[in-house]
């Protein structure tokens, strides 16, 4: 299949998280109270609590070349990654973290597929696997918030490839159990995987007002939905202390470039839905960041920034390439990059 040939499911069932707002499976404490279970989901935390076992010599570096090639933006180089991390995971299948890092390899791979100079109907593969992988994941550890937020998004996927709505529905429950579990960190990844429906959806309005969410809860106020100002925005930073919240809301090691590409992301949002004044307004919140300047995705938003107007239609087009016009951050060759590259 040629990069011309998508359709619209194919766009929604490739609608995925990948690895945006933090993403690594490294232990963190709970919530001093889980929130409550929700029908059909399993009991989910916020953080690792069930051991890894010992770690096989290879997982360890298996894991650093997976961190190496996100943080370059490397996406030729996810085959070898990926050979190290499921030689590793034969050693160990037990071992949560590489479980998890191959679901996201598939994810990246499937989520910049663009990159390719065309791309084959076995693109959809990195779906299914990805499903797998984060499914073997939640089961490893049932209280991970953040494994079930990805397997929720490509229950979501798998299902729209295999035009089950039944599937689809049950997806959706588990992002939400998810969301209830780590709002900060699932409102966005969520959200994020339902931005790629038609911006006349329900799903894709209730996605916007995830994104909005998050603000709300990164700074700790009721942000102006018509004037978000950076002094609002930012407010709460300089003095977070809370380990979840900056792990979802602030840049950091394994997401350098994290609040760039959320606002990056929620500025497509908003302009797909028809409010461009708005989605420029948040496009340059991204500037306030201080690592600005070393984003190499810079250039991409200040170009957002000049055709915002024009952008509304090109954003709602079912079917696009790269010489058709631009895509929302979802479909983009940076869908991941954006907020992982260093």
């Amino acid at each position: 299949m040629s990069r011309t040939e998508p359709s619209s499911r194919w766009l929604a069932s490739i609608a995925i998280t990948a690895i945006s707002i933090s993403c690594s499976f490294a232990s963190l404490r709970e919530r001093p109270s889980a929130p409550p279970q929700q029908p059909g989901s399993a009991s989910i935390g916020t953080g690792s609590t069930s051991p890894v076992g010992a770690r096989v010599p290879l997982a360890d570096v298996a894991d650093s070349l997976f961190w190496r090639i996100l943080h370059a933006g490397e996406y030729d180089s996810i085959p070898r990654a990926m050979f190290l991390l499921k030689a590793a995971y034969l050693q160990n299948p037990s071992d949560v973290r590489i479980t998890a890092h191959i679901g996201f390899l598939h994810a990246w791979a499937s989520a910049e597929r663009v990159r390719l100079t065309n791309v084959p109907p076995t693109i959809t593969d990195h779906v299914i696997l990805a499903r797998t992988y984060f499914s073997r994941a939640a089961a490893l550890d049932p209280s991970d918030a953040r494994v079930h937020g990805f397997l929720a998004a490509f229950e979501m996927s798998d299902a729209n490839l295999r035009r089950d709505t039944v599937d689809f529905a049950a997806g959706l429950v588990r992002g939400r159990a998810s969301i209830g579990a780590w709002p900060e960190f699932n409102w966005f990844t969520v959200g994020y995987t339902l931005s790629g429906r038609d911006h006349t959806s329900p799903l894709f309005r209730e996605a916007l007002d995830m994104q909005w969410k998050t603000v709300d809860a990164c700074s700790r106020t009721t942000i102006d939905r018509a004037n978000p100002t950076a002094a609002e925005v930012f407010r709460a930073e300089p003095t977070e202390r809370d380990p979840l919240h900056r792990r979802a809301c602030w840049n950091s090691w394994i997401a350098p470039h994290n609040v760039e590409g959320f606002f990056l992301n929620m500025g497509d949002m908003l302009v797909k839905s028809g409010d461009w004044r708005t989605g420029v307004k948040v496009y340059e919140l991204a500037r306030q960041v201080a690592s600005y300047p070393r984003w190499a995705y810079r250039d991409v938003l200040e170009a957002r920034i000049t055709t915002a107007e024009q952008n509304v239609t090109a954003f709602r087009r079912t079917e696009s390439n790269e010489h058709s016009g631009p895509r929302i951050m979802l479909g983009s060759r940076f869908a991941c990059s954006a907020c992982h590259q260093r």
